[in-house]
């Protein structure tokens, strides 16, 4: 696991050593272990390196052993020994045992298709000496992070976005219309990022760039979903064979390495599946990792304490306290730098200091459940559209509000079913499917801001999104004649799995230079959950039906009996009451707002008073006016952080250099 830069000028400019030393700095945290850089006149590539793979012979920038290619790669590639065995039948030689030479000689001898041999993920740079031409990749569910400035002279990309700004090729300004995109998404709009002429590498996704400045985004990978009704059978214990083998095969085959491996466990279903299951094939001890709150509306201890004393692991805890001293302020900050990206939680934070309490314990390497809620409808948008879907065969629009305003308000709250409502009149809903080809389970949550945002902003926000309409055509033809849950699972893989999800999993772990393993974002085991049929996914209103009968009898029983529970950490007390009124006037000072730009100071100041005359949530209506509020002020702080680390260039990568 590493960090990768490329800087490359295509006017025979020369590129000084200093730049790339620059560029590699910046990703320190990433690389700890060793840092180098190849320059060959107009082309430079860097490396940061965490050893995990061959620690004494996996040195990048690697060359073939010709020395015509030579690559910087980030990532691990799960198959790399079974494919340097064909390799090596067929006379292929190899100076080292690191996955990294494997891929240089895929690479040689079968180009761009050789993506598709790799398991794993990853994201490279491979350069031909010769021939100067650049294959620049990023695994298929974007796993692994790469970005790119391109001008007419000048290609820029690395892991992060604040080496690109190392390099001192790129000055940084917010993109606003991406800034926006935030309060109803919750992510950057692909292969949009947060900052003006810096795009992200879409996953499944590769670039040539070769002479005559040629630049070729093309994809290699796209995750398919049979026909609605067209399943290979409905045998329930066909599927749960199937899913069980894959989960063991893909836990088996993420072992690889010559360090420790530990697991996050924070009690729910999926990374107690991993914890299970690395107690299966890990033939060390297990050791997994948690988080407990002394606020006891956020605490989970009660479940991941069963599930670790029931597997017979060795848990360790990191404990979180509301009254931290010294407050929240400088860890979010912290945690905006490396996330490069405005943020509506704060569950950034807990993640951030565990990655810490992980390598403090003298490990490298955890395991997370990260994707078992994206590939197989373990959120609560998809019961909700099973919901709208039960409401749309009643004809009789009383019908239909008696439905949801008694049967499934234990569920949501009041104002939230009223906005629903409004949502999935027939009219809306037709609008929606033009849009998007289909209704996406989570449309519904991206308008909870709305009445949020009237007069947010200083330039006027709009409704309809080119960056999302852009994205919603390319996705549409693969959409057709899927069955809707299948169409919201396509497109979470498209939005909010790596522009959210994946994206805080790779930055807050490696912020500590820890590597976050995803099993249950094994390729093989995701295009097989794309064939199972919906109603094993989600079985009416229980989600990941299959993968609680997988591995439900394994498990103790806990309160809950593993239901989602959603992540949330404090907002309100950690950062908008009245004692940190001077932390918060850093960033929302009328003369800080107005430097950035982006915010009304007016309307922010009166959406903060209105948080703090609020009581105490007594209800699911009161709690959901309450984290409208805070959701939108996180999001109005963390882009003011943006601003001060980036724009204003306080940001390490500018001085620690």
């Amino acid at each position: 696991m590493c960090g990768i830069n490329l800087l490359l000028y295509s006017n025979n400019r020369p590129v000084a050593k200093e730049t790339i030393l620059k560029m590699n700095k910046a990703l320190d945290h990433r690389g700890p272990d060793a840092q180098d850089y190849f320059l060959d006149q107009s082309c430079a590539l860097g490396h940061t390196r965490l050893s995990i793979v061959d620690i004494e012979g996996g040195s990048q920038p690697m060359f073939s052993h010709d020395r015509r290619y030579v690559i910087v790669f980030n990532g691990e590639i799960y198959n790399y020994q079974s494919l340097r065995q064909q390799l090596e039948k067929q006379g292929a030689k190899f100076i080292t045992r690191s996955d990294t030479e494997v891929v240089i000689e895929i690479l040689r001898l079968y180009g761009k298709s050789g993506l598709n041999k790799l398991q794993g993920m990853f994201s490279f740079v491979f350069y031909d000496k010769l021939s100067k031409n650049v294959l620049i990749a990023r695994d298929r569910l974007g796993i692994k992070p790469l970005y790119y400035y391109r001008d007419s002279n000048t290609l820029i990309a690395s892991s992060e976005i604040k080496a690109i700004f190392a390099s001192s090729e790129v000055q940084p300004r917010l993109n606003q219309n991406s800034i926006q995109q935030h309060f109803n998404y919750q992510f950057s709009v692909s292969p949009y990022t947060a900052f003006e002429e810096i795009y992200e590498l879409p996953p499944g996704h590769f670039i040539e760039f070769g002479e005559q400045q040629s630049f070729k985004l093309n994809q290699y990978w796209d995750l398919e979903f049979p026909e609605d009704g067209e399943y290979e059978t409905d045998d329930v214990k066909y599927w749960q064979d199937q899913f069980e083998e894959a989960l063991h095969s893909a836990s088996i085959s993420h072992l690889i390495g010559e360090v420790p491996i530990g697991t996050y466990l924070s009690g729910g279903l999926d990374s107690s599946t991993m914890a299970f299951l690395l107690k299966q094939h890990y033939p060390k001890d297990l050791h997994s990792f948690s988080i407990h709150f002394t606020n006891p509306t956020n605490d989970e201890s009660f479940a991941y304490r069963a599930v670790a004393e029931h597997l017979d692991i060795h848990n360790s805890e990191l404990t979180m306290e509301d009254n931290r001293s010294g407050g929240y302020f400088g860890l979010l900050n912290n945690c905006i730098y490396h996330l490069e990206q405005p943020q509506r939680l704060a569950v950034d934070i807990p993640h951030f200091l565990l990655s810490n309490h992980v390598r403090n314990q003298d490990f490298k390497v955890v395991y997370t459940g990260d994707g078992a809620d994206e590939i197989l409808a373990g959120y609560d948008c998809f019961r909700q559209d099973f919901m709208r879907s039960q409401g749309n065969i009643l004809a009789d629009e009383k019908a239909r509000q008696q439905l949801y305003l008694t049967e499934f308000t234990q569920y949501f709250s009041k104002d939230y079913m009223n906005m629903l409502l409004q949502l999935h009149q027939p009219e809306n809903q037709q609008n929606t499917i033009n849009r998007f080809g289909c209704y996406p389970a989570w449309y519904d949550f991206w308008q909870i801001l709305d009445e949020k945002t009237e007069s947010l902003f200083q330039t006027p926000k709009h409704n309809e999104s080119s960056q999302m309409a852009q994205l919603a055509e390319q996705m549409k033809p693969a959409l057709q004649n899927r069955h809707p849950i299948n169409q919201s699972l396509y497109i979470e893989t498209k939005t909010r799995l790596p522009g959210w999800i994946l994206w805080k999993s790779d930055r807050l772990s490696m912020a500590h230079s820890v590597e976050a393993r995803v099993p249950f974002l094994d390729h093989h085991l995701v295009e097989l959950a794309a064939r199972i049929p919906p109603n094993l996914k989600l079985n009416e209103m229980d989600e990941k039906h299959i993968l609680k009968k997988t591995v439900g009898n394994y498990l103790p029983i806990i309160p809950g009996e593993y239901k989602k529970r959603g992540f949330y950490t404090p907002i309100k007390e950690w950062f908008f009451s009245a004692q940190h009124r001077d932390s918060l006037n850093q960033y929302f000072s009328k003369q800080k707002l107005e430097e950035s730009g982006v915010f009304n100071p007016d309307t922010v100041q009166k959406q903060l008073d209105s948080l703090l005359k609020m009581p105490q949530p007594d209800s699911l209506n009161s709690y959901y006016r309450t984290f409208q509020l805070e959701w939108s002020l996180m999001l109005v702080l963390t882009t003011q952080m943006l601003h001060h680390n980036f724009v204003t260039k306080e940001a390490p990568c500018f001085h620690d250099i």
